[in-house]
């Protein structure tokens, strides 16, 4: 099952359409999740007296069907449900990733959620869900290559780039850091492709691109094209463990035009 957040918000619009072309390339389903944040709050979410659909709660379930209506589009025998959780978004969405295959989020309609992902409360989702998340940025139909950030200790995050190539019939690029040497990268890639060659012999890893510079930029402009980036993040145990950024992570989610697939271990 593909999670969607759905807010009031453009991106998080681009969300439910990649979820929803998503679920289509992948056979699965999509639900469609808007945490109400009123009630929390305190507020009143009846309607006025003698306006009809008048109220929060008649304007959360405006969204819900705007956003199915896009979904649809494109898509129309996807198999599709929706609900409206009492909650604040994190909580509601963490709890929802129990049920879920991927958790799917706006690129800024948390600006609101990515304000909490790599902001004061860093990473709060995606450490905490309990499946990847993709936060999507930019470009929601581009048909280019999966980009696949390099990171030494994580090994999920190989499968899952092989599994996603192979779902969207498209090769993998490679991006490595700045400090990688030539013959360093070449090492890397030979590695990755072997590893791949044997759980998915028919996706191919077409070449690696190490970062022009130690800049921050740089990581993400490596990937140029790509139609999403693969990036490793780190996990969490408990609601109060701190919560720590990876560079990597924060710097794709920072620069990225392009859906973010953040996997862990």
């Amino acid at each position: 099952m593909i999670t969607v957040g759905v807010f009031d918000a453009d991106e998080s619009d681009l969300a439910v359409q990649w979820a929803a072309r998503h679920a289509e390339r992948v056979g699965g389903t999509l639900h469609l999740i808007h945490a109400f944040v009123w009630t929390e709050l305190d507020v009143n979410t009846d309607p006025i007296p003698g306006m009809t659909g008048s109220g929060i709660r008649n304007a959360a379930h405006s969204l819900i069907k705007d956003a199915l209506a896009i979904a649809r589009e494109g898509h129309p025998d996807l198999p599709i449900t929706s609900e409206i959780v009492d909650g604040n978004a994190v909580p509601v969405l963490v709890e929802a990733s129990s049920d879920s295959d991927v958790i799917v989020v706006g690129g800024r309609g948390m600006g609101r959620l990515l304000t909490l992902i790599v902001g004061s409360k860093s990473l709060a989702l995606a450490a905490r869900s309990h499946c990847p998340v993709v936060v999507v940025r930019g470009m929601v139909d581009s048909d280019g290559p999966i980009g696949l950030v390099h990171h030494e200790s994580a090994t999920e995050v190989v499968t899952r780039a092989a599994d996603l190539a192979s779902a969207y019939r498209q090769d993998i690029q490679l991006i490595v850091r700045a400090e990688t040497t030539p013959e360093q990268a070449q090492e890397i890639l030979a590695r990755t492709s072997e590893r791949i060659a044997l759980s998915h012999p028919n996706v191919y890893v077409r070449d690696v691109s190490v970062a022009a510079t130690g800049s921050a930029k740089e990581l993400v402009h490596a990937s140029e094209g790509a139609s999403m980036i693969v990036v490793a993040g780190d996990r969490v145990h408990g609601p109060d463990k701190p919560v720590s950024a990876p560079r990597q992570l924060v710097t794709v989610l920072r620069y990225a035009n392009t859906p973010v697939w953040i996997e862990r271990d």
